[in-house]
């Protein structure tokens, strides 16, 4: 038995089949958490001859290691943000890439040790990083940014409604005290917020500071641009994504990156000069099955998109 908490993999049949027309090549996981996409994958999946698993997690990696030891092709796995994949990527892989896999989501091992201050359900030193070798944390955000920075995080990040009344509240109470733990910021939003609604507000509050310590989203905008331009001819790319931020970015980037030319319909000739360098599947969103969901909650919310890199693309 594993000595280590069980992590259920989201999608994992629609990700390995987004994989099985890719080239030959290398295959990169640019969040390989515990590995258990990319272990299938690699197992299952002929023609891979190299692997880059990529995470900004140290504990996680070091799992994800022991788990891949008996895997058959050249692995490479490194401690790193997923935004700079171009200078992660080993030497000689960066003109190989067949498939880029990306799951935005938190690790199991992240959310259930309390210890790592993701989750508002224990009372724990709230934190929040996803990389502990980095200097800010949740505790830095919550206690040192200006009411204004709160607000604009909760509502942009969280998507959350009285994000002032709730930013004012928090900065009320760290002055009376720092807030150091997750049990004290979650009781200082349960006063405005109705138990009926406490914990899906509360899952957004999280996420938006998650969100603000580990610069999630503008990561995400330069990984997706420095991933598709990393793609040989028919390379694949997917991404597993969990609100509707994320989802947005994926959407509208691979959208923006399939059209190719922006300029007016009024113009007889192209202006731009810009091509396409993708092209979208017919199915261009997947979502879990309510199978699926019902053996995993936290599938619930998952976004499945792929894009497919065009030959002629230069």
């Amino acid at each position: 038995m594993s000595r280590h908490p069980e992590h259920v993999s989201v999608m994992p049949n629609e990700v390995k089949a987004s994989f099985e027309l890719m080239p030959e090549g290398t295959f990169v996981d640019v969040t390989l958490g515990m590995g258990g996409h990319s272990i299938r994958i690699l197992r299952e999946i002929p023609g891979i001859r190299r692997f880059v698993g990529i995470d900004r997690d140290a504990d996680i990696l070091a799992i994800a290691r022991e788990r891949m030891q008996d895997i058959p092709v050249e692995l490479f796995l490194v401690h790193g943000n997923f935004q700079d994949v171009k200078d992660l990527l080993p030497p000689g892989t960066e003109k190989d890439v067949a498939g880029i896999l990306g799951d935005l989501g938190i690790s199991t091992l992240q959310l259930d040790t309390p210890e790592r201050g993701f989750a508002f359900q224990s009372d724990a030193p709230i934190d929040m990083r996803m990389d502990r070798t980095q200097e800010k944390s949740a505790y830095h955000v919550i206690n040192e940014y200006s009411e204004d920075q709160l607000s604009k995080i909760l509502r942009e990040w969280g998507e959350v409604r009285g994000a002032r009344r709730i930013a004012q509240e928090i900065v009320r109470e760290r002055d009376a005290e720092p807030i150091g733990t997750t049990g004290r910021f979650a009781r200082t939003i349960s006063k405005l917020v109705p138990d009926r609604f406490l914990n899906k507000e509360l899952a957004r509050i999280f996420q938006a500071i998650r969100i603000e310590v580990n610069d999630e989203l503008s990561a995400l905008e330069k990984w997706l641009e420095d991933a598709v331009s990393l793609l040989v001819p028919d390379g694949v790319i997917t991404v597993l994504s969990y609100h509707s931020l994320e989802d947005r970015i994926v959407k509208n980037r691979f959208r923006e990156w399939a059209r190719g030319c922006v300029c007016p319909p009024r113009l007889p000739v192209c202006q731009c000069g810009l091509a396409p360098v993708l092209r979208l599947p017919k199915q261009k969103l997947q979502r879990p099955t309510e199978e699926e969901v019902r053996a995993n909650g936290r599938a619930r919310s998952a976004r499945l998109r792929t894009a497919i890199r065009l030959a002629e693309a230069s």
